[in-house]
């Protein structure tokens, strides 16, 4: 089930992608202060790691293969 998951968040493209990651770095932004609540991290980074993890099939010119990973990154 969770690899299925995991496979899901992976293929995300376009607005899905960068809703997702927005998403899960407004819920990482609860581990800093005043909420001091440090265990979000662990389910915030995981999720960048596999939004990354899918922008790097591309292939092709060098600015295309940066930048869904710039974007993803601004974005969450």
């Amino acid at each position: 089930m969770l690899e299925r998951w995991a496979g899901h968040v992976i293929l995300l493209a376009g607005w899905r992608r960068y809703g997702l990651a927005l998403l899960s770095g407004a819920i990482g932004s609860f581990a800093q202060a005043p909420f001091d609540f440090p265990f979000v991290c662990f389910l915030s980074f995981p999720i960048l790691i596999l939004l990354l993890d899918g922008v790097a099939d591309g292939e092709g010119v060098f600015r295309a293969r940066i930048w869904p990973a710039f974007a993803t990154g601004f974005w969450f």
